[in-house]
């Protein structure tokens, strides 16, 4: 079915798929995080905006879509990074897909400063049956009851911040996400998600332990996400990860592979970078501490 689509058409799957399963963040995350950290999802046009200007990295402060869909102007580029400069945010990026139109954008971006960086592999596959995964693991599908073993998972396989636990927990059992973890025994050790727009679903927040590692948990669980989503009417099915390169090698990347998966295009990170003043650091860094702190009394007090 992908050789029946042109490129465009292919872009705007992979492109909004992804945008909108992070745009719900926006809705779901809790008002105890998302206000103080100020966390927002904006769309301006085609563009696709989330923010978290407390968390001053490019990663959690974004530009998708830009130029898909419909030509980009110079004028939308402008009001979507006035969003980032207006909240104070000095580190964000924009994520450019090869086919965005007009070819001007990426001058466009370094014109203002932001400049080409790394490259994410954007893959796609179609609604061929989910292949066939063995592990000696056990998958599970789960609801809000193990939402804080999946903030866990999320947390400790992709090193992020202690702080965003309320965050990583929030799209468990919201609509169009579907969660997963598989066990050993009765530990959990790896975790995915898919989220479910229409037709599409992106499948994303996948790590495992690295003590297990090449126990085939992340195949078996692209397999069920795979393999819910087709029950569910998805007829696209997409994700990203790191460029894989000969002397920098991406298993994840592999793992999509083996699952059906194939690569779309390598999409450029833009990236604009800029060190907030001593006082702006110290400011944030003890404002980041102080709600650690806090979500984590709050996590002792429930148990």
């Amino acid at each position: 079915m992908i050789s029946n689509l042109t490129p465009e058409q292919i872009a705007e799957i992979v492109e909004f798929g992804e945008a909108e399963a992070q745009l719900s963040f926006g809705l779901y995350a809790p008002p105890e995080f998302a206000r103080p950290f100020r966390l927002a999802a904006k769309r301006i046009g085609s563009l696709r905006l989330l923010m978290i200007p407390e968390l001053d990295t490019p990663f959690f402060n974004r530009i998708l879509g830009l130029g898909i869909g419909s030509p980009a102007s110079e004028s939308m580029l402008d009001e979507a990074i006035g969003f980032f400069q207006d909240a104070g945010c000095t580190n964000y990026m924009a994520q450019v897909s090869p086919m965005a139109q007009p070819a001007e954008c990426p001058q466009w971006l370094i014109d203002r400063g932001l400049l080409p960086s790394s490259n994410w592999a954007k893959m796609v596959r179609g609604d061929d049956p989910a292949p066939v995964m063995p592990t000696d693991l056990r998958l599970e599908s789960i609801g809000k009851d193990q939402a804080d073993d999946f903030a866990s998972l999320v947390l400790t396989t992709f090193e992020i911040p202690g702080v965003l636990r309320p965050l990583m927990k929030c799209s468990v059992g919201q609509p169009g996400w579907h969660s997963y973890l598989a066990f050993d025994g009765d530990k959990p050790v790896s975790v995915a998600s898919i989220f479910i727009n229409g037709e599409v679903g992106w499948l994303g927040n996948m790590g495992t332990l690295k003590q297990y590692r090449r126990h085939g948990a992340q195949g078996a669980l692209f397999a069920r996400c795979i393999q819910d989503g087709l029950a569910l009417g998805c007829k696209w099915f997409i994700t990203e990860t790191g460029e894989d390169k000969p002397e920098d090698p991406n298993p994840s990347y592999h793992n999509m592979l083996r699952s059906g998966f194939q690569l779309t295009y390598l999409r450029r990170n833009y990236v604009h970078r800029e060190s907030a003043s001593p006082v702006k650091l110290t400011r944030r860094a003890l404002f980041v501490a102080a709600y650690t702190l806090k979500f984590a009394w709050q996590r002792l007090w429930v148990r």
